[in-house]
């Protein structure tokens, strides 16, 4: 909110306003959803040149299903606390 002086002067020390803090927040919302998206693009080329290059298979000969469901336990299972904390709201949309 800007001030005005009995010059007409804006004061200096405020000088954004409710407008610019909301340009501001969705300028912010839309670098971080640009940021995400070139998060999935990146992710998703590796994974077909993974794929394209047989390099799974190899991996697969050396790591079976006992390690892999193992390694998914224990990075899911601290992430539950943080999961229903979030969930408790409305846990209809949570189910989905």
């Amino acid at each position: 909110m800007n001030v005005k002086h009995a010059g007409g002067q804006n004061d200096s020390n405020d000088t954004h306003s409710d407008d610019s803090t909301a340009a501001d927040a969705a300028d912010d919302w839309k670098r971080r959803m640009r940021e995400v998206q070139g998060a999935i693009m990146v992710a998703s080329l590796v994974e077909v040149i993974l794929g394209l290059t047989g390099l799974v298979g190899v991996l697969l000969r050396y790591i079976g299903p006992l390690t892999v469901a193992s390694v998914i336990a224990m990075v899911a299972l601290p992430m539950v606390d943080v999961a229903s904390s979030y969930c408790q709201h409305n846990w209809s949309i949570a189910f989905l």
